[in-house]
């Protein structure tokens, strides 16, 4: 395990799992932890994404509470050029095992991310006591294929609208109403594909996670996006459903509630962490306003 430290007091680091080195970014890699203080959270990012792309707004104001961890996906040593579910869940067990020993913590995961945190938590349930799934699903539904196909084959040739595409799937109707193609410029350019987002979009058709989320036994917040057209908020819903000790919000917002509605997402985060048995297990928690 190797560290660096970067400014503002975040250390950025790797560790070693199956032959790669994923890297984290640690809010406070000297803190001991008091025996009243909140778990440290785990942040783990959706396809094509990385700390920065989708929590540089979050963790900052996340590890003004309390610690808080995030992982860079790392692509794996080539398996017959397949990337498994299995691959990051042992990156993102290897990263609390390694940095956060001992310490049972908050686990976020955002899209594909959800899937991940969701694997992580009922199979190392030792590892998560606090599970929160930002706009996650258990099995990879038609509607879901479908759009996939579309991107692939705009992705196979070399389509300049593929930037497009992904942003209009990506953002909900109001917020993409609400702005002009100037103003989406960035968000286009932030689209660009690369191998390793190939390999995790291949991974994101054959989901189905059905069997483990009943074994999870963390206590589970799961966060819905009204607008969302990448995974309807159905998905959620039937997470919600399927989670023992779960409740269920939603913020309006499309898939990318990262980028559209980044504070109302870390107020949410904040007020279940505060107190997460606050609402019962089953219950509809009434969406918070910034």
């Amino acid at each position: 395990m190797s560290r660096v430290e970067l400014a503002a007091g975040v250390v950025q680091g790797t560790v070693a799992v199956d032959g790669v080195e994923v890297r984290y970014f640690d809010s406070s890699p000297e803190y001991v932890a008091g025996e009243h203080d909140r778990d440290p959270i785990v942040l783990v990012h959706g396809t094509g994404g990385s700390t920065k792309a989708h929590y540089g707004f979050a963790f900052p104001l996340l590890a003004a509470r309390q610690r808080v961890v995030a992982l860079d996906f790392a692509q794996p040593v080539p398996t017959g050029g397949t990337l498994t579910l299995e691959h990051l869940e042992a990156q993102v067990a290897a990263v609390i095992e390694e940095v956060l020993p001992g310490r049972a913590v908050t686990l976020v995961g955002y899209s594909l991310g959800a899937v991940v945190a969701a694997t992580v938590a009922a199979r190392h349930s030792e590892l998560v006591r606090n599970l929160v799934l930002v706009a996650g699903w258990m099995k990879t539904d038609t509607q879901q294929e479908l759009r996939n196909k579309v991107w692939r084959r705009l992705r196979e040739e070399g389509s300049s609208a593929l930037s497009e595409y992904m942003a209009f799937c990506a953002f909900g109707g109001p917020f993409l109403a609400a702005r002009t193609f100037e103003e989406l410029a960035p968000a286009f350019a932030a689209f660009g594909p690369n191998g390793f987002g190939d390999l995790q979009m291949e991974l994101n058709r054959a989901i189905d996670i059905s069997d483990l989320v009943p074994a999870i036994k963390a206590t589970t917040l799961v966060i819905g996006c009204t607008h969302d057209q990448m995974v309807p908020k159905r998905h959620s819903k039937a997470l919600f459903g399927s989670i023992p000790d779960a409740r269920y919000t939603e913020i309006e917002s499309g898939h990318a509630v990262v980028a559209e509605r980044p504070a109302q997402l870390v107020q949410v985060i904040d007020q279940f962490i505060e107190e997460p048995s606050r609402h019962a297990a089953g219950a509809i928690v009434p969406t918070a306003r910034p």
